[in-house]
């Protein structure tokens, strides 16, 4: 069994590809049914687009990211958190910014923007923001929100497990400060 680095994306890629994206795909096409359903009334008919239009961003996404996987990252770093974040964002009123670049070796960029990912959906549904800022330094990511703070560890809290296990993997550390002002992440690596 070859365990090369490359080897493990072209995995992820097929495993992505052949699961979640097909399975994406299909919920979509489903959903596509039942908005063309002429019985549907229109106020119905409007929130199952917007949710359409939220699922077809989460497919380009995961599209996006299979290339990336099979393609050695061919976008720069900011340029793909731009892409990221205009997708997790797009069906919300919250607004971001990213400032500055860093060359992020491609040995580590998937996990970095999976980690990235999974904080800003934890600020879009549980900061009530308004804004995020994301400012690229050399070796530091700092992520802030100015929503209402509060965030805390929780005992059952598979995402922010998820994010310090994945940053684990590539040796990088997280820091949380959070007050009613907002909440500041910074991973460091």
């Amino acid at each position: 069994m070859n365990s090369s680095p490359k080897s493990e994306r072209t995995r992820l890629a097929r495993e992505l590809h052949d699961g979640l994206a097909q399975e994406l795909s299909a919920f979509g096409y489903q959903l596509d049914q039942v908005i063309g359903d002429h019985k549907l009334d229109n106020k119905n008919r409007g929130l199952l687009r917007q949710l359409r239009f939220s699922l077809s961003g989460i497919i380009n996404q995961v599209r996006d990211e299979i290339y990336e996987l099979r393609n050695e990252n061919l976008k720069a770093f900011s340029q793909q958190l731009d892409d990221q974040m205009a997708s997790l964002l797009s069906a919300s009123e919250i607004n971001y910014q990213i400032s500055g670049d860093i060359e992020v070796d491609s040995a580590i960029k998937f996990e970095l923007l999976r980690a990235i990912r999974e904080l800003v959906l934890n600020a879009r549904y549980h900061s009530n923001c308004d804004n995020i800022t994301i400012s690229l330094a050399e070796k530091v990511i700092t992520i802030s929100d100015d929503g209402v703070g509060g965030f805390e560890k929780k005992e059952h809290s598979f995402g922010i497990t998820g994010v310090i296990e994945r940053l684990g993997l590539i040796h990088a550390e997280l820091k949380i400060e959070s007050n009613q002002g907002g909440t500041t992440i910074q991973i460091k690596f």
